[in-house]
């Protein structure tokens, strides 16, 4: 009795293509896209240093300066710093707790929601980092810099309304930044790669 072989058929996977295509646009199209990931920050104007402290006419005073070199070592002004410290360090710049000639000088200013603040209006971070610097070091350290400013709006705004700083209407809320306004300059660091100071 002879056998017969069944030839399979080939598939034809044309149509398949145009439906996962179809698909893969109907889900770009019909879906969004989260703007609430990522850094927020307000970039400076393209200026030297020297022209920004000339033209704000800060005292040297009012600016501190973290640096992160290409061995992913932080700096503040040239002494080397544990990074669980950045964060103490720069609530007690930005808030002059103890008036301290060597800190940001203080002003009592009048504030809407706030009445009269003792804050420090000229004081800048200026956050040095080298090109070969790691990016999780980079956002660590921003991240400490950045829970700073969050820290104290957050103790400004217990004080002042009985609340956290995410439970204040949107007035409050402004005026707490008004008090603690976010002052991070951010640049290339200058610091000579494979320099030892």
């Amino acid at each position: 009795m002879p056998r017969f072989k069944r030839s399979i058929s080939p598939f034809n996977a044309t149509s398949s293509a145009d439906i996962a295509f179809i698909l893969l646009l109907f889900f770009l199209l019909s879906g969004s896209l989260s703007s609430k990931t990522g850094i927020y920050r307000q970039l400076l104007p393209d200026t030297s240093e020297a022209k920004l402290k000339k033209k704000i006419d800060i005292e040297k005073r009012n600016f501190v300066t973290f640096s992160i070199d290409e061995n992913n070592t932080v700096f503040m002004e040239d002494e080397p710093v544990k990074l669980y410290e950045i964060r103490d360090i720069a609530k007690k710049f930005i808030a002059n707790p103890e008036n301290s000639d060597y800190l940001p000088e203080k002003q009592e200013i009048e504030i809407p929601e706030l009445g009269l603040v003792s804050v420090t209006p000229h004081a800048v971070i200026n956050f040095e980092i080298s090109r070969k610097t790691s990016y999780q070091t980079y956002i660590s350290v921003l991240g400490e810099l950045s829970a700073a400013y969050d820290d104290l709006r957050n103790e400004l705004a217990n004080e002042r309304f009985d609340k956290s700083f995410e439970r204040l209407t949107e007035e409050q809320r402004t005026a707490i930044r008004e008090a603690y306004p976010l002052r991070i300059s951010e640049k290339e660091s200058e610091r000579k790669e494979g320099a030892n100071e």
